[in-house]
């Protein structure tokens, strides 16, 4: 998968007050003791604000909703992708599901909270958790209101939700080592800065980003975000 790899839809027209919803949900963490369980919600507590005080693209703060549930909303989909990656970081290794719709939002946007909004966006959410706890992966994303979208945009969130299953299979088999450092080769960090920050060597750092193709997986972050994006 190239850089290129979503060329194909360039030419699709944009949505109207399209918004993308996240929804994000830790896995299993019911099996983990009390003082286990408490320590991760505190760890996801911190991340949570750490990512509402630096990220421009929230419409609507990353919200913990029941404990071990989250929402937000967002106008770019790569910041999605990069802040779950930040989230896994942080929570590895308990896991997390992320769900992502994309659609109209049918009530006034809290930007406040994310909370007290419905629409399509979050309908479609809601559904594609299902779906992620029905195939054991970490992402999934769909429209809301797929009848109403244009066949390209089918087709586009299609292939997307293909990549991101592939994904998931990756992600899911990598120590924590592995995404810190694409954590921080997204931020810019060189090998020697990121070797320095996790106390491990550069040939370490070079190994972790050949084998997990991490250049490769940042790139199709930065298409998948920029092709979507053409539909809000």
């Amino acid at each position: 998968m190239k850089s290129d790899i979503f060329n194909y839809f360039s030419l699709i027209r944009p949505g109207m007050d399209q918004h993308i919803v996240l929804i994000g949900d830790l896995i299993a963490s019911k099996e983990l003791g009390d003082k286990d369980r408490e320590r991760y919600q505190s760890n996801l507590t911190e991340e949570v604000s750490r990512i509402n005080q630096r990220s421009s693209s929230l419409v609507s703060p990353l919200t913990i909703t029941l404990g071990d549930e989250f929402q937000a909303v967002y106008n770019d989909l790569s910041t999605v992708l990069a802040d779950s990656w930040s989230i896994l970081e942080v929570m590895h290794p308990v896991g997390v599901r992320f769900s992502i719709g994309i659609g109209e939002i049918h009530t006034p946007i809290n930007s406040e909270q994310a909370l007290g909004m419905d629409g399509p966006a979050f309908h479609a959410a809601r559904d594609g958790m299902g779906k992620i706890k029905e195939s054991g992966r970490i992402y999934n994303i769909r429209l809301g209101s797929p009848a109403d979208q244009p066949e390209e945009s089918l087709a586009l969130v299609s292939l997307v939700n293909d990549s991101l299953q592939l994904l998931s299979s990756e992600v899911m088999t990598w120590k924590k080592t592995r995404l810190q450092i694409l954590v921080m080769l997204d931020k810019g960090l060189s090998v020697k800065k990121i070797a320095d920050e996790i106390s491990i060597s550069e040939s370490a750092v070079y190994k972790n980003r050949d084998e997990g193709d991490l250049r490769l997986i940042l790139d199709l972050k930065e298409s998948i975000g920029k092709n979507i994006n053409r539909i809000l």
